[in-house]
């Protein structure tokens, strides 16, 4: 698989992570179209497209059975086998299993899209904190949060760790998703802010230097006069 193949690849596992969470929160409220189905078969397929690219890359074992975790997970017959084999109290653990996965396996196809560094990596690790956080904690708790949407506004302002108070969580999953999210806000927060302190110092960096030359360039004329 060439490298250009990969690199679109790689930003289909991030939409695929996104439009997981859409999809687990309907087949949690059992509504099924032949639209969502689709896109459900499709999401699925790109996870195994990423775990034969695994093989290309020839990445460790570790991440290879984690990306078939997700595949199996991802599968759209799932509930259906878990309903047939009277385990269907399972297909709730599976859904958040599924979430958190697809959530660990967007970050290094991020990482190799955007790069390491940079706004746009602490942009996508923000949405992708937010959007999974939310669908994770609805699934969590749906009583509490009502809908998805309310998830998604208390995962903006727990990671944010603003803490207005009107959604709490009560369940000790749901306090383990508040969790995560505060430690992951905190961790963008401080390398948002030493992004933007690391940009005046090296604009004022720059200032210097050219003060510097400038007044080696006159003591350079004055010399040779």
């Amino acid at each position: 698989m060439k490298a250009n193949a990969l690199k679109w690849l790689d930003a289909a596992v991030i939409a695929a992570a996104v439009g997981t969470v859409p999809l687990v929160v309907l087949d949690a409220r059992q509504i099924s179209t032949p639209v969502t189905s689709a896109a459900d078969w499709l999401i699925w397929l790109v996870f195994v497209a990423d775990l034969a690219a695994d093989f290309r890359r020839r990445a460790s074992v570790g991440r290879k059975l984690f990306s078939f975790v997700i595949v199996v997970v991802s599968f759209p017959a799932l509930p259906e086998i878990l309903a047939l084999s009277r385990l269907a109290r399972l297909t709730r653990l599976a859904q958040l299993v599924r979430l958190s996965a697809v959530a660990h396996k967007a970050l290094p196809a991020l990482q190799r899209t955007v790069g390491r560094g940079g706004a746009r990596y602490v942009a996508g690790i923000a949405v992708l904190a937010v959007w999974i956080g939310g669908g994770l904690f609805y699934l969590a708790e749906p009583d509490t949060v009502g809908n998805v949407w309310n998830g998604v506004w208390w995962a903006v302002v727990t990671t944010t760790t603003v803490g207005y108070g009107d959604i709490s969580p009560a369940t000790l999953l749901g306090r383990v998703v508040g969790v995560g999210l505060m430690v992951i806000g905190i961790g963008l927060f401080a390398t948002l802010g030493g992004s933007v302190a690391a940009f005046f110092i090296e604009a004022d960096s720059d200032d210097r230097l050219d003060r510097i030359e400038e007044r080696l360039k006159r003591i350079e004329d004055a010399v040779r006069r």
